[in-house]
């Protein structure tokens, strides 16, 4: 499709409107039922509950609207209308006061005092979770750490294997990255750079985000889309330093998730200890995280694992409607 100029035209207007930062995401209505320092858990709540509740954890490097981009562009807002009650694990913004902050203390502490909370509050004894991208990582972490109310696991483009995590994991080498230098000089690792870096994985991504805009400009619904995806894209979170440097180190440098060896706070991380059903579902254009890093957990985990795919990239899957139809089905399965 070629855009015409009159088209062109009305999109470049659009544009210097700075629709962006205009945009509002994370629309769908919520309670704050628990809070933890900066975290918190938030609510949504069906008209009518037809189905369990899933507790859904997400990135500690982004905020949690991704699950909740646009109307009819969310994935809470489909799971609430199907009559799921859903609790969402809002990591809130690291500051310079948290770069000390261990691994272990967003792993086992601030998410574990969440889903239980999540499960007292809906009332249950078990409790669906979910986790996406690295939110599924320390979900799965702390699942395999600290059994407790949760019931099975569904873990969303969800990196395990990060030696197979394509252009990310040769720039994440030992001999490429120099960690503790970066995390030295920043303490916390800056949402720009993370962004740059995401950015310099396929260079080719931004000119082609604004050839479809230009292509579909005409579109309204697309436009606002596209504007709420470019708004999260750009609202990053600073990475709490000593965390970064144990994730960086544990699961970049050592891919201790798969080979093992991997101590955090003075015990054995080891997938292998999970017992609860998971189900791993990859993204069929993820240049991320790569389907043969997301369903290495069959490899890995201690309980049965169902693989799959969704079409969609690494965040756009979440703006389409074959993600929240994968969950439900899973849900009520």
């Amino acid at each position: 499709m070629v855009a015409t100029f009159a088209q062109t035209a009305d999109t470049l207007a659009w544009l210097a409107n700075d629709p962006v930062s205009r945009v509002r995401t994370g629309q769908t209505p919520n309670q704050i039922v628990f809070r933890d320092q900066k975290a918190c858990v938030r609510y949504f709540a069906p008209a009518v509950v037809q189905h369990p509740p899933v507790f859904c954890v997400m990135p500690l490097i982004n905020t949690w609207s991704v699950f909740d981009l646009a109307p009819g562009r969310s994935v809470v807002e489909s799971l609430t209308r199907a009559g799921v009650p859903v609790y969402i694990l809002d990591w809130g913004r690291a500051g310079p006061e948290d770069a000390e902050l261990p691994m272990a203390h967003y792993v086992d502490t601030v998410l574990g005092r969440c889903l239980r909370r999540a499960v007292r509050h809906a009332g249950v004894e078990q409790i669906d979770v979910l986790g996406y991208c690295v939110g599924g990582t320390f979900l799965a972490l702390h699942l395999a750490r600290n059994p407790g109310p949760a019931r099975r696991a569904f873990f969303l483009a969800t990196p395990i294997d990060f030696h197979q995590s394509g252009r990310l994991s040769t720039w994440a080498k030992p001999a490429n990255f120099p960690l503790d230098a970066i995390v030295d000089g920043y303490r916390n690792f800056p949402k720009s750079k993370m962004l740059d870096s995401f950015q310099w994985l396929r260079p080719m991504g931004n000119p082609a985000k604004y050839k479809a805009l230009f292509e579909r400009g005409g579109d309204p619904a697309f436009r606002e889309l596209w504007a709420a995806l470019e708004s999260w894209n750009r609202d990053g979170v600073d990475f709490p330093g000593a965390t970064y440097r144990e994730y960086v180190r544990g699961c970049y440098f050592d891919n201790a998730l798969v080979t093992g060896g991997w101590t955090m706070a003075g015990r054995a991380v080891n997938l292998g200890a999970a017992q609860i059903p998971a189900t791993t579902l990859a993204a069929t254009d993820d240049h991320i995280v790569p389907a043969a890093a997301a369903h290495a957990l069959a490899g890995v985990w201690g309980g049965n694992v169902t693989t799959g795919l969704v079409k969609g990239g690494h965040v756009g899957v979440c703006a389409g409607s074959a993600l929240p139809a994968a969950i439900l089905e899973w849900l009520t399965a």
